[in-house]
């Protein structure tokens, strides 16, 4: 190609705004007279190429969004630990049928299973396929809940937890004793949680208890049957038996650190979760 035929593309190129076509259009010509494309051929390539270039980008950023604490993928998960895993319950979720039919996944066992590892496997392969995922812990979540009815943010913030098509919703029952929040004061803003998302989007849940014990810790029983009475209906449910071993026991050394997290900024409306504080990004609608 010309040297001014080239100029010409790649300016037309970043006028388009295909920047990755024109930041790779040497190596996209190069591989065109290797592999003797035509006309068609070349520009089809071209295209092809931004949009991977695209869509990757995009998965990308809607991962960053879901602040998820650890990448995990479902093909990395271990089923020779757990042989009484249905594997194919998981592959079958993993087509995401649930997240458009606006189902209920619960992940319940004791720790160490892989409850966490499956329920962001499940949201990182729905960022992949266009979906808007957010990961919180239940403790973190439902206490900044409570305290954004005490300062009149609530309806916002309920708004930013209902938003996402998938919400995973961490180590329900792992909840710390706390003389100023009380545990009993949760069921009250889960149940609005469950009932402004049902039959809107997607809620997975990872807890060690069964869902009997969820009042324990949440309670007000009455109002935790009526959430999980949304939640369970045609919900999906893979409970791991009290005796599955841990896979933290087979490590022979610590998985290492965590990325740190980076310092906040300033935000102005919608308010952020009071543990969300820490994060560079929020859940675009």
């Amino acid at each position: 190609m010309a040297s001014e035929d080239r100029d010409q593309l790649l300016a037309n190129l970043k006028r388009l705004q295909l920047r990755h076509a024109a930041s790779h259009l040497d190596d996209l010509l190069r591989d065109a007279a290797r592999l003797k494309l035509g006309h068609l051929g070349f520009l089809a390539r071209v295209i092809e190429e931004e949009v991977l270039a695209r869509t990757e980008t995009a998965t990308n950023r809607r991962i960053g969004e879901a602040h998820f604490p650890e990448m995990h993928r479902i093909e990395d998960y271990d089923f020779k630990v757990q042989p009484s895993l249905d594997r194919k319950m998981i592959l079958d979720l993993a087509e995401l049928g649930f997240v458009d039919r606006c189902e209920a996944v619960f992940f319940l066992g004791p720790s160490g299973v892989g409850k966490s590892h499956l329920s962001t496997g499940l949201g990182v392969r729905a960022c992949a396929a266009g979906y808007r995922v957010l990961y919180d812990r239940a403790y973190d979540m439902l206490k900044d809940l409570l305290a954004a009815m005490a300062d009149g943010t609530f309806d916002d913030l309920l708004d930013y937890y209902c938003r996402p098509d998938i919400l995973i919703v961490d180590e329900l029952g792992n909840h710390p004793s706390n003389a100023v929040v009380p545990e009993g004061s949760f069921a009250g803003v889960f149940y609005e949680l469950i009932h402004q998302r049902y039959r809107h989007g997607s809620t997975i849940l990872a807890s060690n208890l069964g869902v009997n014990g969820w009042a324990a810790v949440l309670g007000t029983p009455a109002l935790v049957a009526t959430a999980l009475d949304r939640l369970l209906e045609g919900a999906h449910i893979i409970a791991f038996p009290p005796d599955a071993p841990s896979y933290r026991a087979t490590r022979e050394s610590g998985p290492g650190p965590l990325p740190r997290r980076p310092r906040a900024r300033r935000r102005s409306k919608p308010p952020m979760p009071l543990s969300r504080r820490r994060a560079t990004k929020t859940l675009k609608a």
